[in-house]
């Protein structure tokens, strides 16, 4: 049996339309194609665990309404059990995301997953002991990512965070931290040092093991991704691949890597793993349904 995986994260409704070209300030465009979807950084990375074969549950809040029930049997249809919390204080979260040419804009309404507190955490403080891997983002309040490594800290479990949406993460968090994953903007914004070229990807990642992270991947879009294997810095170049939609490509990059990472894999090869399941996961329309499985890969 696979490791213990917990991911403790959002859980959002993509609410999805297609245009091809961003409005101007007061103007109104036709767009196409509108989806209403599972999403949230949180979930996304907790189904892609689960579909690329690792042992996950997925810790987070829901609303009590349509969004938040859709959400639920999104998890349950990809054998993610939920823990956590349904409320009837907050709606389900939202992302609304705008899809120009493949790239996409997007503004949350964060809604209960603003609830899952330190003081919720604690509750459930014993699944996290019983993990092997915690994955978290930053769409939860940061003092909740902090309680968690506290927990983690105590009970060898590993922290995988991914700094997405960015936010300014205290000194004291980067010791707590085992892979730390940020794709290149989130790089930049947390060391200052842009990795636009193999020199610059080499800073980076240094400046981030300086403050105390042991592992380092940094995606790269469509140039692939820069990590540490032991004292070494390597690259993977990103595998050629016709890109329809880019929402989900980092979520599913993580999952894979996890659940690689969870069954005892080298970097190596959970880096080799995770590059192909996202390729596959752009070419594809919608966040969570856009992630493969396992056995696609092969």
């Amino acid at each position: 049996m696979a490791n213990k995986i917990i991911v403790i994260g959002s859980a959002n409704a993509d609410l999805v339309i297609h245009s091809e070209r961003m409005p101007e300030l007061g103007e109104t465009l036709n767009g196409s194609n509108f989806q209403i979807n599972a999403g949230g950084k949180g979930l996304n990375q907790a189904i892609a665990i689960s579909k690329l074969g690792g042992n996950v549950s997925f810790l987070g809040a829901v609303g009590n309404d349509a969004n938040g029930k859709m959400l639920l049997d999104e998890l349950h249809k990809n054998n993610v059990s939920f823990e956590g919390i349904k409320t009837e204080n907050a709606p389900t979260g939202i992302a609304m995301i705008t899809v120009v040419n493949g790239d996409n804009f997007i503004i949350l309404n964060s809604g209960a997953n603003d609830m899952l507190t330190a003081d919720v955490i604690e509750q459930f403080s014993d699944m996290i002991k019983e993990s092997d891997f915690c994955v978290m983002q930053l769409e939860i309040p940061m003092e909740t990512v902090l309680k968690v490594c506290e927990i983690a800290k105590d009970n060898n479990t590993k922290i995988v965070l991914n700094p997405a949406p960015f936010k300014k993460l205290p000194e004291s968090l980067f010791p707590h931290i085992d892979y730390l994953i940020p794709n290149e903007h989130e790089a930049f914004s947390l060391t200052g040092i842009y990795p636009d070229n193999e020199e610059n990807c080499k800073k980076t990642i240094s400046r981030l093991k300086e403050l105390g992270t042991k592992n380092v991947v940094i995606t790269l879009g469509e140039r692939g991704c820069v990590y540490t294997k032991e004292e070494n810095i390597l690259f993977c170049p990103a595998l050629k691949t016709n890109v329809v939609d880019t929402t989900s490509a980092g979520d599913c990059f993580i999952g894979a890597l996890v659940s690689k990472l969870s069954a005892g894999e080298n970097m190596e090869k959970a880096i080799a793993f995770a590059t192909k399941a996202s390729a596959i996961a752009v070419s594809r329309e919608g966040a969570s349904k856009s992630i493969p499985f396992a056995d696609e890969l092969e």
